[in-house]
């Protein structure tokens, strides 16, 4: 009888085991992403780098971010202004970022 018991025990112990190591509100690991304003920084110093802005775009600073929907889908719209840009036209410099972070596109005129 007392092996019974013994063995009995054993196998509930076993059983419950693996409730007890795994506890309730386990979620699954999602990495952040890093700050939208940095990511558009980062776009605008590599188009600096590619010669496809002049150099001064690389110290504009951020004045606008903000969410919005075009064609259905959300994108971040980073505006950048530039004072060192002699041309009127030309210093302001909106970045269009996806909502995880990807570089779209960036324009001096808002599309």
């Amino acid at each position: 009888m007392r092996l019974t018991l013994a063995a009995f025990a054993v196998a509930v112990a076993t059983i419950s085991t693996p409730v007890i190591a795994h506890p309730e509100g386990h979620e699954e690991y999602r990495p952040q992403r890093r700050p939208i304003a940095e990511l558009a920084q980062e776009s605008v110093v590599r188009l600096v780098t590619q010669a496809k802005l002049p150099a001064s775009w690389s110290k504009a600073k951020i004045v606008k971010t903000e969410v919005r929907t075009k064609g259905g889908n959300q994108q971040w719209l980073v505006t950048f202004q530039n004072p060192a840009e002699r041309s009127r036209a030309k210093r302001l410099l909106y970045v269009l970022m996806t909502p995880e972070g990807s570089f779209i596109s960036a324009n001096h005129r808002l599309i």
